[in-house]
């Protein structure tokens, strides 16, 4: 799903995960739930003072420097 929602499938992986998603409530769930998290996650404040926003801002590095499969 993080593939899918990242934009990162060819065309041809995209429209299969579509069409489950069409045909699978499940999989449709999950999905709305990522998307919910997702649009909520830039708007969350660290916890912890200062301290804490560079934690995150590391942790964002991080991710953002890590190979997708």
């Amino acid at each position: 799903m993080s593939a899918y929602l990242d934009g990162e499938l060819p065309a041809s992986a995209r429209e299969r995960v579509q069409h489950h998603i069409r045909d699978c409530p499940e999989c449709r769930r999950v999905l709305r739930g990522l998307q919910r998290m997702l649009g909520v996650l830039p708007g969350l404040v660290p916890a912890g003072g200062p301290e804490g926003a560079d934690v995150a801002a590391a942790v964002i590095r991080r991710l953002g420097d890590t190979p997708r499969e």
